[in-house]
């Protein structure tokens, strides 16, 4: 076959494969685009004032902000300005993005066939193909896809796996007939994408520790010693953004926002890593059972446990074998599992011990690892093929039996109560699910076993005061809400919550502190300045209400009520001018609230502007038919203007 029809036959295969990799997605995924938004998409994108207005992103983030996790945001704030908070958009992306990653693995393995021996490529035309699909219906991959917030492990596999196959074209060898620009451009494009992958999640900083193996693997034994200034440049990369990780968070190996990364003992988080490893994660990539959205793992508290030894062991066996085998992609597989869960799974303590999402940039490397076995068993062709496709059914069933999983937050932390059933902060979060659907009573149960666990559990006591709140019994919720503050919150929605259930008791004064402190916490919640402006408004400091509810309108321009109350100071304050201009910007925002058509209408009466009066007045009689003094005032002003 000359070489135009060979390209054009090679480049039909790639576009069926693309058309096939997609199709078999959004057909496994399809049954998670309408998931609601759960656990930290609260705080992440339902709650982030961050996010709210595309327009101002960089001023309130900016890109260059790599360790707020800049890109990742910048996702969600596009998502935003698209549509809203319709939670079906960010599935969409999330399900796309993972589409593209297994499209990209296929081209990127397909790239790093050359570094197996040359008597065994043949036989690995079809690794690409089977390793893109083995890591598309990955069961362990649904909680990356479906949980919107590790939308960061999704993008940033997707920079790490586009960075790698621009490394792979710099290190191919030169062709004569290439341009002397081509390497350069392409220098520069990896630094492109390795800075946007770290501004997604800094687990992209493994790459160059990769990136020397795959150059170690693919280079011929007798050149390897020429390698090490080449290794030393890749490193160079990494060591440089430690020390710039180093001078801007002031720490090599901690989390700022992580509290756990100080007080935890990172030798026994590194055992107890050790077991992670080997007793969960490869242990459901080999076997995809009794998937956890919250495993119940906790971490050592001494050294002597047998667990971590014996998964030593298997790591330490597992490592042998795959050193004395030839295959060079087997042993780039292990590696990649093996690099890639450096930065999570090391002596860097991070807040949650085990979670699925992190198995997803290193199942790339098992996926590779799998592949090379089925390709392997090549005296046995037909059954090797037999034994895929039963597996792809099997693991695809089992992607969709888990996405029903997440089709509420009630079902899925139903699920993990059942599965971790000892573990407080589960019981929590399946009492929180309770309460978004108002099965109280259910909620309190939850939140009964969660203290049963843990009594000093903070937001078990918080929650029951949220449950209190909405029962109208605000003693109770003050009560909880104090003593949740007492045991140390550091939620700024405890505070702001306390001064909420002081008001509704009509102590505006004794709320005053607790809103302070809710924006000394988090200054960009429009309602925590809204009810502090009616703190002040009650006792009659409009200055200060005024200050605060204009605060509120910078966060949120479209807070209706924010204006509504400014123009109910002005109306008290005898400045109807002024109180108009607010109500007049209420109706712009929302036009149907009949309490703004009277006041703007009876500002109008008052100053004889009939014609003016009379739509607020029909506006009034349509929203409240039953309003006979409307009636009459519409009649009074119809008679008056003839």
């Amino acid at each position: 076959m000359n070489q135009p029809l060979q390209n054009k036959y090679i480049f039909a295969n790639q576009i069926k494969t693309v058309c096939f990799l997609s199709f078999m997605g959004l057909l496994v995924f399809f049954g998670t685009l309408q998931s609601p938004f759960l656990y930290d998409d609260t705080h992440a994108i339902v709650g982030n004032p961050h996010i709210k207005d595309l327009s101002k992103f960089q001023e309130k983030v900016g890109i260059q902000n790599i360790f707020n996790r800049s890109i990742l945001l910048l996702s969600f704030a596009i998502n935003q300005d698209i549509g809203g908070l319709e939670v079906f958009g960010y599935h969409l992306a999330n399900v796309l993005i993972h589409i593209l990653n297994s499209i990209l693995w296929f081209f990127l393995v397909a790239e790093i066939l050359r570094i197996e021996p040359k008597a065994n490529r043949n036989w690995n035309n079809r690794l690409p193909i089977i390793c893109a699909m083995i890591h598309l219906v990955n069961p362990l991959t649904i909680q990356t896809v479906t949980y919107i917030s590790s939308r960061s492990s999704l993008l940033a596999t997707f920079f790490y796996l586009l960075a790698f196959f621009i490394f792979v074209q710099i290190v191919k060898p030169e062709r004569k007939d290439e341009s002397k620009y081509k390497t350069p451009f392409l220098v520069f494009g990896l630094l492109v994408v390795l800075f946007l992958g770290i501004a997604t999640k800094e687990i992209v900083a493994s790459f160059p520790l990769l990136a020397s193996v795959y150059l170690w693997l693919a280079t011929p034994k007798e050149k390897q010693k020429t390698l090490l200034p080449k290794i030393a440049g890749i490193l160079f990369l990494l060591f440089a953004f430690l020390m710039y990780r180093y001078f801007q968070q002031g720490n090599l190996f901690s989390l700022k926002a992580d509290p756990t990364s100080e007080d935890t003992h990172r030798m026994l988080y590194l055992l107890s890593q050790i077991k992670v490893i080997v007793g969960y994660y490869l242990l459901k990539l080999v076997v995809p059972f009794s998937l956890n959205f919250e495993p119940d793992i906790v971490i050592y508290m001494t050294w002597f446990h047998w667990d971590w030894f014996v998964s030593l062991i298997i790591l330490f066996l597992a490592g042998i074998v795959i050193y004395r085998q030839k295959s060079y992609l087997i042993k780039l597989g292990a590696l990649w599992f093996f690099i890639t869960l450096l930065p999570t799974s090391s002596f860097i303590p991070l807040k949650q011990l085990a979670t699925e999402h992190r198995t997803y940039l290193p199942g790339l490397g098992f996926s590779l690892f799998l592949g090379c076995v089925f390709i392997n068993l090549r005296d046995r062709q037909r059954i090797t093929r037999t034994i895929f496709i039963i597996f792809i059914l099997l693991t695809s069933t089992l992607t969709l039996n888990r996405s029903l999983d997440f089709r509420s937050e009630i079902s899925i932390w139903e699920d993990t109560a059942e599965k971790s059933p000892r573990k407080a902060l589960v019981h929590n979060n399946l009492a929180a699910a309770y309460m978004g659907a108002g099965q109280l009573e259910k909620a309190k149960t939850a939140l009964e076993a969660a203290l049963a666990i843990k009594p000093l559990q903070i937001d078990s006591h918080v929650n029951l005061g949220h449950i209190a709140g909405r029962q109208k019994n605000w003693e109770k919720a003050i009560e909880k809400f104090d003593f949740g503050i007492s045991l140390g919150t550091k939620k700024s929605d405890t505070f702001y919550y306390a001064g909420l259930a002081r008001n509704n008791l009509n102590q505006f004064q004794e709320a005053i502190p607790y809103f302070k402190k809710a924006i000394s916490m988090n200054a960009f919640m429009a309602d925590y300045h809204f009810d502090l402006a009616n703190s002040y408004k009650n006792l009659k400091q409009f200055d200060s209400a005024l200050k605060h509810f204009r605060k509120t309108l910078q966060i949120d321009p479209k807070h209706y009520k924010a204006h509504n109350n400014m123009g109910t100071i002005f109306w008290n304050l005898g400045a109807l001018e002024r109180a108009k201009i607010e109500f007049q910007k209420v109706l712009e925002i929302k036009s149907d609230i009949p309490t703004i058509h009277n006041n703007l209408a009876a500002i109008f009466l008052k100053s004889g502007e009939y014609e003016n009066a009379i739509p607020h007045l029909e506006n009034l009689v349509k929203l409240q038919p039953q309003n006979a003094n409307a009636r009459e005032l519409l009649k009074f002003s119809l008679a008056q203007i003839k």
